[in-house]
């Protein structure tokens, strides 16, 4: 009969296997918000600049992490043996993390920003104001969370944070950057937007006449399902953020808690909390990493804009071979 340890070590090589299916998926469906975002319709929208810098860092994410994941799952991990990736590795991740959290916040104020009346607000929208965050922002982040290389170090051959005191300060961090303030941000702005959407519906008014009546109706339905679909796209992007992503800070607060009060000595026990880490840290994350294409698909908007890509990428392969097929064949004399 199978122990707890053997049951867990078994359903986490399982989900390790599941993490490299995700990491295909993850990267192709990122990819493909690249391409939606970045048609030309699209590519002056600050909101989509936002989307393809959050796209772009889950596809990092997704490949730096999951690799050497399913890698440690065969062979002894590489942060257990060499002292410099053990301090890069959490370091690196968080920036990668907090970029592409921080995209998403930016893409929520964008819109809101859009749908001020305040001229001030709309010149946030601005393209080069939104480039300059967008090459400026990974440089902030590079430096605020400096804390986990100096307090990250080999114990007992493994990659821990030196000291109990180290890891609570770590674990009140994320808890503040990965959870309450992204999470506060978001619905904040979203329900701004959705707001002024709202008000810009009603300040619509009836106007006489059966045509100019036929045009102002038809101005109320779109506006209609744009603020719908907006806001559609919006709460559930917050929705999926806060399922994947709430129990990693409330792990790193119970392990900070632990190594405190002191560790059991329970074999049992530590796997237990070993595998809720793995289920928590990389498992989660690196779904709601791949999960943002599908976040997308629920807008009708982009559902249109990935069929477009896909027509348009048909149409360039199908001109690619009739130019192969009707090029002249010189012979060789």
């Amino acid at each position: 009969m199978l122990s707890t340890i053997d049951i867990l070590t078994l359903i986490q090589q399982y989900l390790t296997i599941i993490l490299g299916i995700l990491l295909v998926i993850g990267v192709v469906g990122n990819i493909l918000n690249c391409l939606v975002f970045l048609r030309k319709r699209l590519r002056s929208n600050p909101c989509s600049i936002f989307f393809v810098g959050a796209s772009i860092a889950n596809i990092t994410v997704m490949i730096y992490y999951i690799i050497p994941t399913i890698y440690s799952s065969y062979h002894s991990p590489l942060e257990d043996t060499n002292l410099i990736y053990c301090k890069l590795r959490l370091y690196i991740r968080n920036i990668l993390l907090a970029i592409s959290r921080s995209y998403l916040i930016l893409a929520c104020v964008a819109c809101y920003a859009q749908s001020s009346r305040n001229v001030r607000i709309r010149n946030f929208c601005r393209l080069k104001i939104v480039l300059r965050i967008v090459f400026i922002l990974p440089l902030i982040w590079c430096i605020i969370p400096l804390h986990i290389p100096l307090l990250t170090s080999i114990q007992n051959g493994q990659c821990l944070m030196w000291n109990g005191a180290g890891a609570l300060y770590h674990a009140i961090y994320i808890c503040f950057v990965a959870a309450i303030l992204p999470t506060s941000l978001m619905i904040i702005f979203s329900l701004l937007a959705y707001r002024n959407l709202r008000k810009m519906l009603r300040n619509i008014h009836p106007i006489a006449g059966r045509e100019e009546g036929s045009g102002q109706h038809f101005g109320r339905v779109r506006l209609h399902r744009s603020d719908r679909q907006l806001s559609k796209m919006l709460f559930v992007q917050i929705i999926v953020y806060m399922i994947f992503t709430i129990s990693y800070p409330i792990q790193s607060i119970y392990n900070a808690t632990i190594l405190i009060i002191g560790r059991s000595e329970s074999e049992e026990r530590a796997a237990i909390e070993n595998f809720a880490l793995f289920i928590a840290s990389s498992f989660l994350i690196n779904c709601y990493c791949a999960a943002s294409f599908f976040v997308f698909l629920t807008s009708n908007a982009f559902r249109k804009g990935l069929r477009k890509v896909f027509i348009s990428i048909c149409c360039r392969h199908l001109r690619i071979n009739n130019r192969r097929q009707t090029m002249p064949i010189f012979a060789i004399t």
